[in-house]
């Protein structure tokens, strides 16, 4: 008589078929994490600080809504007609206006009507972190992003726009009110009369700046190479930046850029 083998019981064939699934699981190569996008270099200009200033040119340069929404987006400038200050950090519009003279309002937007006489701006997929390791005065700040774009590999003969998160001291900042401006022309000190000035003795925020060698009077004002703005959450507050103190361990962004491979 013929002994017929005996056929596995259904729970045993449930964990045979768990355990091939683990073990093909198992052996399935590891996804490499996605790789950095590269900056492309571009810096976009609308208006320019000489004319504004000097020839009362305010009126519009470009709509900001026409550039918006754009999660990369980081740009500084003024509203058309001084009518304030624009600040974008992540595609996010921080508009500031002149209440009375001695407060602002901010507002945070994703999409607006609003229009800039001046505006510079750039889009950037991917950042590359830097570490401070000592303290940063604002008289040395040029300097200091020309040294720590070298460190990020950043082409520094160019434009580029770097961002600073963490906390500052001494932070000024100023939300110029074209109503104040004589409609002639006007220098930078002249702005800065007609301005709301704010600050803090100790403050934490975003900072936004643009550094340029060769865009004196056109985003930068004569004797610098760098335009920067802020943001302030709490509360909400943003414009542009007159002194700042950075403290070591604030970590700078720059965008992420691989420099070609010269043979």
């Amino acid at each position: 008589m013929q002994n017929n083998p005996t056929k596995p019981s259904p729970s045993v064939l449930c964990w045979v078929s768990i355990l091939s699934l683990v073990t093909s699981v198992a052996l399935m190569p590891k996804q490499a994490d996605p790789l950095p996008s590269e900056w492309d270099r571009q810096i976009q200009v609308f208006g320019a600080l000489r004319p504004m200033m000097h020839e009362g040119k305010t009126g519009a340069a470009v709509n900001i809504g026409d550039l918006l929404p754009d999660p990369n987006m980081v740009a500084v400038g003024a509203l058309a007609e001084l009518a304030g200050e624009v600040t974008i950090i992540d595609g996010k519009a921080y508009l500031s206006y002149p209440d009375d003279g001695q407060s602002v309002r901010t507002e945070m937007l994703l999409q607006t009507k609003e229009a800039a006489a001046l505006l510079v701006l750039a889009r950037v997929p991917d950042w590359v972190n830097v570490v401070l390791d000592h303290d940063v005065r604002f008289e040395n700040i040029d300097d200091e992003i020309w040294k720590l774009a070298l460190k990020a590999e950043v082409p520094t003969e160019t434009r580029f726009p770097y961002l600073i998160e963490g906390s500052f001291d001494d932070l000024r900042w100023h939300v110029i009110d074209g109503r104040r401006l004589k409609k002639e022309g006007s220098n930078h000190r002249d702005h800065l009369s007609a301005s709301v000035q704010l600050s803090r003795d100790h403050a934490r925020a975003t900072l936004v700046g643009f550094y340029s060698t060769s865009d004196q009077g056109v985003f930068t004002h004569m004797g610098s190479r760098t335009h920067i703005h802020c943001v302030l959450e709490d509360p909400l507050s943003a414009g542009h930046v007159d002194h700042v103190n950075i403290p070591a361990g604030t970590t700078i962004r720059f965008p992420y850029y691989f420099p070609p491979i010269i043979e």
